[in-house]
């Protein structure tokens, strides 16, 4: 992060391009009406429609469409617009975006749901549902390196199983049986939290949780759920997400392999971090069936962004994504 007294600037690097948030501290307030000239005059931008421009910027407001989602339209050597770019297309992008947040959100919840039932079946059928066994640091992994882990994560579920009153069952289940079982609890834990559990959980169950995920190496589906933990807020706070990338990576696999995905000193130049890195998860931890309905939305929102005949061209926008040309191809792939 970079701060002056002009502007704060966030910046996320990635393979394309630099993700950065601009804001002029010292600027004054300006009208909508004067937003839509600043654009017009000072940046070039063509906006055909004033009062659909004004509508825009009262919905989403100047930064959370303009800051956000004007990048690819700007002329790295100007820092102006491309010529002939339009309000429209920025708007477009920024449904597009929308509709994706919709469709991945969809199922990162199908991912956490399923392994919230896996975990507590698999834990409560080995040591029962009195609380008092998964606040217990024995029953889950006992390395070394889990220790500090394993008592932060305690610390957690031990607050929200006796102290939490957000949520009318944990008070329930604590006033009227003095037990919250971990099928209870789990609702109120975030993602986050409930693949920290996954994570130090004992290999013999983190094996058992794994194969109804399809028979997932458990190494490897800890990279999956870290991955998807920081992709899952990103949707949920309405974040950008097309061109998002996180600094934890999924593991190589067979499918980088089969799409001839390029190296860049031994290291796979996408679907490692970005956006098609989820799609790639999802091909492993999806069921078949509900991976074929997830494609095939998403190609429909592709379709309709195309049908807008935006500047930033779909070619484009798959560099941003981390999707190679050829991406359609993950569901012709029966070993992955």
């Amino acid at each position: 992060m970079i701060l002056n007294s002009k502007f704060k600037i966030l910046s996320e690097n990635n393979s394309h391009n630099t993700y950065c948030y601009e804001v002029d501290m010292n600027k004054p307030f300006i009208t909508y009406t004067a937003q839509v000239e600043k654009l017009t005059n000072e940046k070039h931008l063509i906006v055909t429609d004033t009062n659909f421009a004004i509508t825009s910027l009262k919905n989403i407001s100047y930064f959370g469409l303009i800051g956000v989602y004007k990048d690819p339209f700007i002329d790295v050597q100007t820092h102006k617009y491309i010529n002939n770019t339009t309000f429209e297309d920025i708007v477009a992008l920024y449904e597009f975006d929308e509709e994706l947040r919709g469709l991945f959100f969809k199922y990162l919840c199908h991912i956490e749901i399923k392994l919230r039932s896996s975990i507590s079946y698999y834990f409560c059928q080995k040591h029962g549902e009195r609380q008092e066994e998964y606040l217990n640091p024995n029953n889950y992994s006992t390395s070394p390196k889990s220790k500090r882990g394993v008592i932060k994560l305690i610390k957690i579920l031990d607050n929200v199983a006796n102290k939490n009153k957000d949520h009318k069952y944990l008070v329930y289940q604590r006033n009227k049986y003095h037990n919250v079982p971990l099928w209870v609890i789990l609702n109120a834990l975030t993602f986050g939290q409930i693949s920290k559990i996954f994570e130090f959980l004992p290999q013999k169950m983190q094996g058992l949780i794994c194969q109804d995920f399809g028979n997932i190496k458990k190494n490897d589906m800890i990279k999956y759920l870290k991955v998807l933990t920081l992709y899952r807020n990103v949707c949920a706070h309405n974040e950008r997400l097309f061109s998002h990338h996180t600094y934890s990576s999924i593991p190589d696999t067979l499918i980088h392999k089969k799409l001839n995905i390029p190296k860049h000193h031994s290291k796979y130049i996408c679907g490692k971090n970005d956006l098609f890195c989820v799609v790639i998860t999802f091909r492993h931890l999806l069921p078949r069936a509900d991976f074929l309905v997830f494609k095939k939305h998403l190609m429909h929102i592709f379709n309709q962004y195309e049908k807008k005949n935006s500047n930033l061209k779909l070619d484009k926008l798959y560099e941003y994504m981390g999707f190679p040309s050829n991406w359609k191809h993950i569901t012709k792939f029966r070993k992955i």
